[in-house]
């Protein structure tokens, strides 16, 4: 199913000591986001064929950007804090949190196709301006990460609203972060 639309991104932070995450937070509207999981595949020959194929995930590169990355997205994503006049002093010392990323994506034929990336951090991000002149051009804030599977393998959970029995999952995706319903 094609595409047409991305929205909602939230953010958590995960406690990877306590597997826990904290409440979702809406981040400002969605631009564009960009996941690219690195896997390394190995094969084994034997008798002058491939015999064996090995895949291992590596880390998962993470880019997304908003309309805007305000003080508390930035506290929040990146580990920042305000000093006592109210300005951050960024510090080879700050250490970005762990977070989970939430966000869908609107399906051509209606309904949506939700994501969450369980455990990843944020680096600062650069700074990139350009004078306004004869036409105007928007810059979005964007930040890039590295996402890793949890300490259980899992590194995404997916889901479709139009598939049969994942209403629930849907309807609940931005009020925490996906975890399985444990078996009766």
């Amino acid at each position: 199913m094609a595409y047409v639309g991305l929205s909602d991104f939230h953010a958590a932070t995960y406690d990877p000591s306590t597997k826990t995450y904290g409440t979702p937070v809406k981040l400002a509207p969605a631009v564009s986001a960009t996941v690219t999981p690195n896997f390394e595949s190995v094969t084994m020959y034997g008798d002058d064929r491939a015999v064996y194929i090995e895949e291992a995930l590596g880390a998962i590169d993470f880019e997304f950007a908003t309309t805007d990355l305000t003080s508390d997205h930035y506290a929040l994503l990146l580990g920042k804090t305000k000093n006592a006049d109210g300005v951050f002093e960024d510090s080879v010392d700050d250490r970005a949190p762990y977070v989970a990323i939430l966000f869908r994506m609107k399906l051509a034929g209606g309904g949506y196709k939700y994501f969450a990336y369980y455990q990843g951090k944020f680096q600062t991000p650069g700074t990139e301006a350009t004078t306004k002149g004869d036409s105007i051009e928007f810059a979005p804030e964007t930040l890039t990460g590295s996402f890793i599977a949890r300490e259980d393998g899992k590194w995404r959970a997916h889901v479709n609203s139009n598939d049969v029995g994942a209403e629930a999952a849907a309807a609940a995706w931005f009020t925490t972060v996906y975890e399985p319903t444990p078996a009766a």
